[in-house]
């Protein structure tokens, strides 16, 4: 079995990051991210996945973000 756990503030905020320039310019969506936690497990070819995240974004940019997913 393979672990692997982001927990420190400065790998967190760098992650953090990231996704937000990525949602940007794959969604156009601007949101703040902060990511708290995210630990991941492989087990005999299965992965799991857990994350502990806040995201806040205005109304309109959630909007945008729902339509872009395809939910209207």
């Amino acid at each position: 079995m393979d672990e692997m756990n982001i927990i420190s503030k400065f790998t967190t905020a760098l992650v953090s990051k990231v996704a937000k320039v990525i949602i940007k310019k794959k969604l156009g969506v601007d949101m703040d991210i902060w990511l708290k936690e995210m630990k991941i497990t492989v087990n005999d070819g299965n992965t799991h996945a857990h994350l502990d995240i806040d995201v806040e974004l205005s109304k309109d940019e959630l909007k945008k973000l729902l339509k872009e997913s395809g939910f209207d």
